[in-house]
C-alpha cells in the first residue's frame, strides 16, 4: 500500500502539469486563464500536501518502512505547503506587475514541483 500515494503524486502532478494547464492555457483568454488558474493551482497544491502527509502516515503503520522514503513522503508534504503558502505572494506580484518577484517565485513553485515528481516517482526504485 506504500506506493499507492508516490503513484497518486505522480498521476495529480502528470495531470495537472500536462493535461489540465495546457489544456486551459489554449481555450482559455488570458483573463479567464487566470482567473481559473488563481482557483485551481491552491487546490492542487493542498491536495499534493494531503497526498505526502497520507504517504507519511501510511508509512508509519507499514512493516518496514525506508527512511529514504520517509524523506520523500515528508519532502512531498513540505514542498507542496510551500508551494501552496508562497501563491498569495506571487498573485499580488503578478497584480502589481513586479515581473522579476512573479518570476522568482514561479521558478520556486516549478522547481519544487518537479521535484515532488521525479523523488516520487524515484520511490519505487529506492
Amino acid at each position: 500500500m506504500h506506493y499507492y500515494f508516490p503513484g497518486m503524486i505522480v498521476g495529480f502532478i502528470l495531470l495537472q502539469t500536462a493535461i489540465v494547464a495546457p489544456t486551459l492555457f489554449k481555450k482559455l483568454d488570458i483573463k479567464d486563464f487566470g482567473v481559473v488558474i488563481r482557483a485551481l493551482w491552491p487546490k492542487f497544491f493542498m491536495w499534493l500536501t494531503v497526498f505526502g502527509a497520507a504517504s507519511v502516515v501510511d508509512l508509519y503503520f507499514h512493516d518496514d518502512p525506508s527512511l529514504i522514503h520517509y524523506g520523500i513522503a515528508g519532502s512531498t508534504a513540505v514542498f507542496a505547503l510551500i508551494c501552496y503558502l508562497i501563491i498569495p505572494a506571487t498573485n499580488r506580484a503578478t497584480d502589481e506587475g513586479n515581473e522579476k518577484l512573479f518570476k522568482i517565485l514561479h521558478k520556486v513553485s516549478v522547481y519544487l514541483t518537479v521535484i515532488i515528481l521525479l523523488a516520487n516517482i524515484g520511490y519505487v526504485f529506492v
